[in-house]
């Protein structure tokens, strides 16, 4: 039997290294770009059990997104949303939340620098505080 051991979301972006950037400071990824140096054709985004890529394309990818057209959806663990949201609203705009969704967890939205909507979600034992999600 064959047995996956990670699926691996793939940006595609016109800037690596300010999208890695980005990653790095906002959400606490580690960086790992290929070539060693600028400019970068690719980078390994890690943390924790999470990866994510980002690939160097020409052009920049048509984008228009709506709320909850996710390109990226980073489910936590361990009571660590209100930290990863404070730290986040200080550096960058919140596209949309923090809120309680109705089917659990509190979410929030970011834009990386070339507009890949990013949610982060987590189910938390205290949610007062957190307005609810209107339907």
């Amino acid at each position: 039997m064959i047995r996956f051991a990670a699926i691996v979301p793939v940006l595609r972006v016109v800037d690596v290294e300010r999208c890695m950037t980005w990653y790095r400071e906002i959400l606490g990824f580690s960086v790992d770009p290929f070539p060693g140096v600028a400019p970068f054709d690719f980078c390994v985004l890690r943390r924790d059990d999470a990866e994510l890529m980002l690939r160097r394309v020409k052009a920049p990818i048509a984008r228009t997104p709506t709320a909850h057209d996710w390109d990226v959806y980073l489910r936590l663990e361990g009571s660590e949303l209100t930290a990863l949201l404070d730290h986040a609203r200080r550096r960058t705009p919140l596209v949309r939340g923090p809120e309680l969704m109705p089917h659990g967890p509190v979410e929030f939205e970011l834009e990386d620098p070339e507009g890949h909507r990013i949610c982060v979600a987590e189910v938390l034992d205290d949610v007062s505080g957190f307005p609810r999600a209107v339907d």
